[in-house]
C-alpha cells in the first residue's frame, strides 16, 4: 500500500472478475483508493486481457500525482511476463509496457523508489526511478536466480531502462560463510529490495543458491560519464553478504525483512495466523521463532514489534 501526500491511501488487489464482466483475464488487479470516509474501486485495465494478473505492486509520484503498476502475468507456467503501467491524475491508464522475455518464469516481483540521480561530482538532482527484482528461472538454461532492474520515470513513463547482470557482484568477491547444507531452497526466491531513508540508494539482498549465502549490492543511480549517454544508470557496490537460515518459506507465503545496522536482519513470513521469523545477530542465525496471532496481536502488531526490536536496540 502507498499513503499519498493529500490523505488517499492506495492498495491494489488480484481478484477474480465480477460474473458478467467482459474481462478475459482469470484474475485482474484491482486498486482501491480511501480518502476520509469515501472508498473507490478501479480495476487495472491493461490486467483485463488473457491470463492471471497477480502479484502487483504500487509506486507514487507525488509532483505528477501519477501511480505507477508494475505486476506479472501468466499463461501457465512456460510464459509469462512482467508488466507495468500509470495512471496520471486525471484518471488516463496507459497501456501495459513488458520487460524481459516471457518465456522465463518469473515470482516474488518487489520495487523500490529513489528520487535522485548523483553525477560523477557527487551532486545530487532530483529524479525519479523505480528499481525492480524478482526471482527467474531461465526456460532455455534451467538456472533460477535473482533479477534487478532500474526504470528511469520521465513524465509518468519509463525511459532507457537498464538491466543489471547481479553474477558481477557474486564472482569477482568471496562467499560469505555458507548456510547449512539442509537450507531450504525456498528461502532464496525471495530477493529484499529498500530504498534509503534519503530516497538516493537502493540496498538489495539476494540469494546465491550455490554458495548457500546471500549478498548485499548497494544501487544509486547515477549519469555523467559512467551512464555511457544513457539518461541514468544503476551503480552497483558489493556491500556484503550473509549465510543462509535454516528457514522455509511455504508456497503461498512471502518473505519479508527487517534490517538493523551493519549485517542485524530479520527474515519473516505471516500465514496461518503465525508470524514466523529467524534473526541474524553477528554473523549467527537464530532457530526459527513464531508469534501467534489473534485479535489482540494482528499482523501489523508483530511486524511492528519486530522492526522496534531492531530500531530501539
Amino acid at each position: 500500500m502507498i499513503l499519498s501526500p493529500t490523505g488517499t491511501l492506495y492498495t491494489i488487489s488480484s481478484e477474480v472478475p465480477a460474473a458478467g464482466s467482459e474481462s478475459r483475464a482469470s484474475k485482474q488487479l484491482v486498486v482501491t483508493a480511501r480518502h476520509g470516509d469515501e472508498i473507490r474501486r478501479e480495476v487495472v485495465p491493461a490486467s483485463t486481457e488473457g491470463g492471471s494478473h497477480i502479484n502487483g505492486l504500487l509506486g507514487y509520484d507525488p509532483e505528477s500525482g501519477t501511480i505507477f503498476v508494475f505486476w506479472v502475468q501468466h499463461f501457465g507456467f512456460l510464459y509469462n511476463q512482467l508488466l507495468f503501467c500509470t495512471r496520471d491524475s486525471d484518471g488516463t491508464w496507459s497501456e501495459a509496457t513488458a520487460f524481459g522475455s516471457p518465456y522465463n518464469y518469473r515470482e516474488n516481483l518487489r520495487v523500490a523508489v529513489t528520487r535522485k540521480v548523483t553525477d560523477d561530482s557527487g551532486e545530487q538532482t532530483t529524479a525519479l526511478s523505480i528499481h525492480a527484482t524478482w526471482w527467474e528461472l531461465s526456460t532455455t538454461t534451467g538456472i533460477s536466480s535473482a533479477q534487478y532492474w532500474m526504470l528511469p520515470i520521465e513524465k509518468g513513463r519509463v525511459v532507457d531502462p537498464t538491466e543489471v547482470n547481479l553474477r558481477e557482484f557474486v564472482e569477482p568477491f568471496a562467499a560469505p560463510a555458507p548456510g547449512p547444507e539442509d537450507v531450504d531452497a525456498s528461502v532464496f526466491k525471495h530477493p529484499q529490495i529498500v530504498s534509503s531513508s534519503q530516497q538516493d540508494t537502493v540496498s538489495l539482498v539476494f540469494g546465491d543458491p550455490a554458495t548457500r549465502s546471500f549478498r548485499r549490492v548497494r544501487f544509486t543511480p547515477t549519469r555523467g560519464a559512467r551512464s555511457e549517454g544513457r539518461l541514468r544508470v544503476p551503480v552497483g557496490k558489493s556491500d556484503g553478504g550473509f549465510g543462509a537460515p535454516r528457514f522455509r518459506v511455504g508456497a503461498d507465503a512471502r518473505l519479508d525483512t527487517v534490517f538493523g545496522t551493519g549485517n542485524r536482519a530479520a527474515f519473516y513470513t505471516v500465514a496461518d495466523k503465525r508470524l514466523e521469523f529467524v534473526t541474524l545477530n553477528d554473523g549467527k542465525w537464530s532457530d526459527p521463532l513464531v508469534i501467534a496471532l489473534d485479535e489482540q496481536v494482528s499482523k501489523s502488531a508483530a511486524v511492528g514489534a519486530l522492526q522496534r526490536m531492531f530500531t530501539d536496540q
